[in-house]
């Protein structure tokens, strides 16, 4: 096969940023693609050359596969890889590629429509000796026409009823956690499957399901396998990847500190006596599910594809991922046998979304002030953001991954720990230090995970400190305390700030001549302030940076200096400590605000920034609780905004294609007396996510 010289990169952002490195350092072209949303993009400058493929309307271009073909030939390209995410999984799309004369970067047509499915790729498993988890699948492929879908989802609950609840639904030509729902009770299984087959046929073409037995504690972690195509094939170890939000991944290490070695031993010889089976070749990974109380593990499903977390296998193996795909999509053999293969220390990665923890995950979007990536000793950022950029909401909600390396997996979450103290990200919330708080808990310092932590251990709020409050104060005062004390130095300059959970806390500031400032704080329950606080604690304004919302304060009080990050995004002030801790603050005036209504009580809100994809209600229209009123979709999260109780509909604000915010009223409800409100259903579990 004649050598790659140009390789279009169907992707978008950090992945298309990462293979175009090493595409680059190998002597070949890297093209990118963009539409009107990318235009500007990190990704875009990245690639040698780029091709605009259209503009996002209700079908990204990105999932367009002639669009994407004719890219591929305007820019002379010769290869084309897909990255992870939109086409990669498609053997349709790999089988344009080949037809249009190109060389297509990963597994063969014909391997990635067998795998791809999950309900095929469970019969092979189970074909070659490797365990499922119990569950129904559907006859045959999900029908067109709506009135046959129906049937098919009624006769695939009513199979499923065999099952012990609860239980996870799963589109069987999907990944990454859509097209996935936990169900605890018989009641919810039909609504459920109209929801997973509906989110899974917009996404996947398919809205096919698989329905599984939930094993509520238990592991996930998968094989990385490369094989080529004279029949050579090897594991590159397992990844743990069992800390998960909404079904996907947000934490993932190699090696799994859960592990015993004849576990490892086993799972990476199945996953490789399945893949060997079926004759791969390029990167894939076997995913495995494992019962946390049995030690039993489970096939889950083939990735056919670079997986996000491929780096953390690159650091401790020392190998190019990238590298050996394009060489076996030109037929070299792989020059690699499982004794070459050395695992060295411990990697973990994290990656780094734009969305709020404290609001259920929901994705966020807007612009990015400011972003500076950590740097240092075993530390490995895969990003595709500028120093200031805009994060849209047409794609998924990752921004980046920070990977550490360390000797053992104490170093590694030690160095991690330290690269997101130094991570700078403003202007949009993020998870950051939901991450922080992820590594500092003792439950993954010991390594006990299973995919039910991020529901055991939820994001907490961080209560400030009076000195983070005082930072705020003098970050928001600094420029002008001194002029407004020299016109009136009896009165003490005073901030109200509010955190997230707590009681409002006023501060005082009073200038002491040069940069030395007094404060003090006490909560804010007198209007009219007739009992200031006393400011009888000194600080030193060491520095104060303020570059339009974003910028930096530090302050030394006795002996210490305290360094802070200091950002606005919308109303909020988010206050960084250097060590990692992370306040957000509101300032309130001094005047009581009136009392908002509470969204639950007469209407409700965009909790997130998203694109509404349905509207299933009306003015007038009668509603019962928990009924469906609005779709939302963002960042690949499809979500349904329902009624909190019995009410009548007095306004609808949302229309299909509309690009709401966050807080945004979608809907208002006439007052109406409340019927006394059902159980609040138990948090969803999670399990296998891609």
């Amino acid at each position: 096969m004649p050598a790659i010289r140009r390789l279009l990169i169907a992707n978008r952002g950090e992945i298309a940023c990462r293979i175009a490195r090493t595409a680059q350092r190998l002597g070949v072209t890297a093209i990118g693609v963009y539409t009107d949303v990318d235009r500007h993009a990190l990704h875009v400058s990245a690639c040698d050359e780029a091709a605009w493929l259209g503009d996002e309307g209700h079908g990204s271009p990105y999932l367009d596969i002639p669009t994407v073909i004719a890219a591929a030939h305007r820019m002379r390209a010769d290869a084309v890889h897909p990255g992870f995410g939109f086409l990669s999984e498609r053997a349709d799309f790999a089988l344009a590629v080949l037809d249009a004369g190109l060389a297509w970067v990963g597994p063969p047509p014909a391997l990635m429509a067998a795998l791809g499915r999950k309900d095929q790729a469970r019969a092979l498993a189970r074909k070659h000796g490797v365990p499922v988890v119990p569950g129904i699948e559907a006859a045959s492929r999900l029908p067109a026409d709506a009135a046959g879908r129906a049937a098919a989802l009624d006769e695939l609950a009513d199979l499923a009823a065999c099952l012990t609840y609860p239980l996870l639904i799963k589109a069987v030509a999907g990944g990454g956690g859509r097209g996935m729902r936990v169900v605890r009770d018989s009641r919810a299984l039909r609504d459920e499957l109209g929801v997973a087959s509906a989110e899974a046929l917009s996404t996947f073409g398919d809205g096919s399901l698989i329905v599984e037995r939930c094993v509520e504690r238990g592991r996930h972690v998968e094989v990385q396998v490369i094989g080529d195509v004279h029949g050579n094939l090897v594991h590159l170890g397992e990844r743990e990847c069992s800390i998960q939000r909404r079904h996907q991944k947000i934490v993932e290490e190699t090696p799994s500190p859960g592990l015993s070695p004849p576990q490892r031993e086993r799972m990476c010889a199945a996953a490789v006596r399945l893949m060997h089976a079926v004759g791969y070749s390029s990167a894939g990974t076997v995913e495995f599910l494992v019962d946390d109380e049995s030690g039993d593990f489970y096939f889950l499903e083939v990735n056919t594809r670079l997986q996000v977390e491929h780096g953390v296998t690159e650091l401790v193996t020392g190998l190019d991922l990238v590298e050996l795909q394009l060489a076996i999509a030109q037929r070299k053999a792989l020059q690699l046998e499982q004794k070459d293969v050395s695992l060295a220390g411990h990697a973990i990665e994290v990656r780094i979304c734009a969305e709020d923890p404290e609001q259920g995950f929901a994705p966020q979007s807007g612009e990015v002030t400011r972003w500076r990536p950590p740097a240092g000793a075993g530390i490995r950022v895969d990003h595709g953001l500028h120093p200031a950029d805009r994060v849209p909401l047409h794609y998924d909600a990752m921004v980046a991954k920070v990977m550490a390396h360390g000797r053992d997996r104490a170093e590694a979450i030690g160095r991690l720990d330290r690269a997101l103290g130094e991570l700078e990200l403003s202007g949009v919330a993020s998870n950051r230090s939901y991450l922080v708080q992820v590594l500092r808990e003792p439950d993954f310092a010991a390594g006990r995970l299973t995919t039910q932590f991020v529901a055991e251990h939820p994001p907490k709020t961080a209560e400030p400190e009076e000195l983070d409050l005082a930072a705020a104060a003098l970050w928001l005062r600094a420029s002008a305390l001194t002029r407004r004390f020299r016109n009136n130095p009896w009165r003490p300059e005073v901030t109200i700030l509010r955190s997230r959970s707590g009681p409002a806390q006023v501060v005082a500031l009073e200038w002491r001549g040069a940069n030395r400032f007094a404060f003090g704080c006490r909560p804010f329950d007198d209007p009219l302030l007739t009992r200031p606080p006393t400011a009888d604690r000194e600080v030193t304004l060491v520095d104060h940076r303020a570059d339009g919302k974003a910028g930096a304060v530090a302050l030394e009080i006795g002996l210490a200096r305290h360094v802070y990050r200091v950002a606005q995004v919308g109303a909020r002030l988010h206050v960084v400590h250097a060590g990692g801790r992370e306040v957000v603050l509101t300032e309130q005036s001094l005047l009581p605000e009136p009392r908002r209504q509470a969204a639950g009580d007469g209407a409700v809100v965009s909790l997130g920034a998203a694109v509404v994809t349905a509207v299933h209600v009306a003015v007038g229209d009668r509603v019962e609780a928990d009924q469906p009123l609005i779709a939302l979709e963002a960042m690949k999260m499809l979500s349904i905004v329902r009624a909190p109780r019995v009410a009548r509909i007095a306004a609808v604000y949302a229309a299909v294609g509309d690009a709401v915010q966050p807080g945004v009223t979608l809907v208002e409800f006439e007052p109406e007396a409340p019927i006394a409100p059902t159980a609040t259903p138990a948090p969803r579990g999670a399990q296998g996510a891609s």
